[in-house]
């Protein structure tokens, strides 16, 4: 078989794999992204904390927001303050039934700002989750029809990348459009650029979404398959001075920065029916954000009890954590979330060109068979005697 019949076959796939699944593929990217902006949305609309000054304890912060919180609730966990602006978030549990209720604080002044019901999935989110993950079918059948739509994407992205393969000595004009393309050409370039551009986001959003539909599946052949061995026990770094007594929550956050390297607390679980500080610490320098860190310590004797560091977890359990943080566009940074945003909608575009490349060479087929039959018949009835 030659280059040029394998790249022609492998042209017809890629084809018809894209006329077949590009619908769904459309509906699943679109609806994640709607996901992602939705969180981001959430995220940032917070109410501002505009008093300036020192910050104040934790237990002001608690006690401002019990004022206003039912005497049936308790508060459970604190969000500290990320930046100048923000509101502490001090989280209230029913003693018996009911919702959680989040309170946002001014941690300088006290003020308590808003508050907000703790619910699982909106009916915005809870459609958007339906749609992405299941496309709106019966999860058992929905799910892996999604999960193997991310075989076929991640297949359409590998075999496009062959098709786009420049022969030697034309890779200078390979990453760009060429000038004044109009028409099918402008179709074909955009089709080809973008995906060369967004090549490794869209693989990296398909792979990771596999996975996250197959963790059952895939998960033990990853470990299996991955060098390394069970993650190794977190202990407290080398020359960590123990606390003794009781903690209070300023003393339980010190304890456990001290206790792993590069890693700012963002919140801490207070004691409830156990006697203990859960801290839960975010990685810091270049490392993902996500997943957490937690610390667990008595809340009498200041003991470090559990330390869960993901970051010395083996490394197929970083590989597999890598997934989450990939395909949801968390723990990265600003520049990944955008990316994996701007991926959701790459479906739509990719669909748009391709099908319009694709019809428009098959009227200009159509039209010059037309021509070939009309010229055909021309010349046939010119050499038949009368």
């Amino acid at each position: 078989m030659t280059w040029r019949s394998f790249r022609n076959g492998l042209m017809q796939v890629h084809l018809w794999l894209a006329l077949v699944s590009c619908l769904p593929m459309v509906v699943i990217g679109i609806s994640g992204s709607g996901l992602l902006l939705q969180r981001e949305i959430l995220a940032r609309s917070m109410p501002a904390a505009t008093a300036t000054g020192p910050q104040r304890s934790i237990p002001e912060i608690v006690a401002a927001a019990a004022k206003a919180a039912p005497a049936t609730m308790t508060a459970s966990r604190v969000e500290l303050a990320r930046a100048q602006g923000s509101p502490a978030t001090v989280r209230f549990h029913p003693k018996e039934e009911g919702s959680e209720i989040d309170y946002y604080v001014d941690p300088v002044s006290l003020q308590v700002l808003d508050s907000q019901e703790v619910v699982e999935r909106g009916p915005v989110l809870a459609f958007l989750i339906t749609i992405h993950a299941f496309l709106a079918m019966p999860p058992p059948i929905g799910l892996p029809f999604v999960g193997y739509n991310g075989v076929v994407m991640a297949f359409m992205g590998l075999t496009g990348l062959v098709l786009w393969w420049p022969r030697k000595g034309q890779w200078r004009n390979a990453f760009t459009m060429r000038r004044g393309a109009r028409g099918i050409a402008f179709h074909f370039d955009l089709h080809r650029i973008v995906g060369i551009w967004t090549f490794l986001v869209l693989l990296a959003v398909s792979v990771s979404g596999v996975y996250l539909t197959f963790p059952q599946t895939l998960g033990p052949i990853i470990r299996s398959h991955l060098p390394g061995g069970d993650s190794p026990t977190t202990n407290p770094l080398a020359g960590f001075v123990p606390g003794s007594g009781a903690l209070t929550p300023e003393k339980a956050i010190a304890l456990a920065q001290a206790a792993v390297p590069a890693a700012r607390g963002i919140n801490v679980a207070l004691p409830g029916d156990e006697p203990s500080y859960v801290v839960e610490l975010e990685p810091q320098n270049l490392r993902p954000s996500e997943p957490h860190v937690q610390v667990v310590m008595d809340a009498n004797t200041s003991e470090i009890t559990y330390i869960d560091d993901p970051r010395n977890y083996s490394f197929p359990e970083q590989v597999l954590n890598w997934q989450h943080l990939l395909h949801f566009g968390v723990g990265l940074g600003l520049v990944w979330t955008i990316l994996v945003f701007i991926s959701g909608l790459l479906p739509l575009l990719f669909a748009i060109t391709g099908i319009t490349v694709w019809w428009k060479k098959r009227q200009a087929g159509q039209a010059r068979a037309e021509a070939d039959a009309f010229a055909a018949d021309g010349t046939q009835a010119r050499v038949t005697p009368s």
